[in-house]
Formats: C-alpha cells, structure tokens, sequence
C-alpha cells in the first residue's frame, strides 16, 4: 500500500513496486485515507509519507500498527533525517532506487 500526498510520487512507487511483481493493493493521499484500506487488505507493507494532511505518518502509523499488526511500515520522507521509532524501515524520497532492494528485506 502507497501513501502520500503528491499523486506522482505514488505513480512512481506503484511504477517501482509493480515492476518487481508486488501487488500494490491501493494508494492513499492522506493517513484518513489509509485507515480503512489497510483495514480491509492487511497489507504486508506500508509505504507511509511522513508529511501528509488530515492525519500524519506518525499518526496513521499508530492506528495502523493496531489494525494491521503484521503490516512492515517503510517511512517515506524528504524531511525526516533518520528511521522514526513508528516505522520499521526509513527511506528518504532522494534514494527511491534503494525501496525495492529495503522492500525484498520483508519477504
């Protein structure tokens, strides 16, 4: 599952995810969004902007750890420096071509 708030940036990911035979099971724009989609498809990772509005990395990463407890959340970030205690794993948005290689780290 992809979430952040910039369309082409989740047109990019779902790109790189589906070129390496993952399914990409939906995209969200916000944390609101997410909630529910997680609920519903239990996805085996998370790609979670840090920045988002409505409801934050941080915070949707809270509700979806409760919901979707086998989930791996990736932290996908231009701003955050270092891998926060919420996600499993930390990207930032300049090294995109290393998420293929962090996400075969969960299979």
């Amino acid at each position: 599952m992809i979430v952040d708030d910039d369309i082409e940036v989740r047109h990019v990911l779902r790109l790189l995810c589906e070129s390496e035979d993952f399914e990409v099971i939906g995209e969200a724009s916000n944390g609101v969004e997410a909630v529910p989609m997680a609920l519903k498809h239990q996805p085996d990772f998370v790609i979670l902007d840090y920045k988002l509005p409505r409801l934050d990395g941080e915070g949707a990463a809270e509700i979806l750890r409760s919901i979707s407890p086998v989930s791996k959340i990736v932290a996908f970030s231009a701003v955050l420096e270092k891998q926060p205690e919420w996600a499993d794993a930390y990207l930032n948005k300049e090294r995109i071509s290393d998420l293929m290689p962090l996400l075969q780290t969960f299979i």
